[in-house]
């Protein structure tokens, strides 16, 4: 997969799961400032994934690793159901692996064509 691919695969990865934390709401009952914070962090990364997928640069998903951090420490802040926080945590990791995956490779892009060209 070359860079390109991999990184609109990861952008649309992250709409994906940002699309699923602001849907997830109709299905697991959240409410309060646990909803506000889900639906913040489901909206970001929805933008975070679409600016992503038109640029080349990491800050993108370095912006939706440190998101997914906040979403995972939010599941055991707030008082929510289990449901809620296993909801969380999971999308948390898949996200924080999907960013750091796009963000090193950007990295690692960028840091080849600097020592080619």
């Amino acid at each position: 997969m070359n860079e390109v691919t991999q990184s609109r695969t990861a952008s649309v990865l992250t709409m994906l799961i940002g699309l699923w934390l602001v849907l997830s709401p109709i299905w697991i009952s959240i409410t309060g400032w646990a909803l506000a914070s889900v639906l913040a962090v489901g909206g970001f990364m929805i933008l975070m994934g679409f600016v992503q997928m038109f640029t080349d640069n990491n800050l993108p998903s370095w912006l939706v690793a440190l998101a997914a951090i906040w979403l995972f420490i939010s599941a055991y802040a707030f008082d929510v159901s289990t449901a809620v926080i296993w909801n969380q945590t999971v999308s948390a990791i898949v996200a924080f692996i999907v960013a750091t995956w796009d963000g090193i490779e950007i990295a690692e892009v960028h840091r080849h064509h600097h020592a080619v060209g």
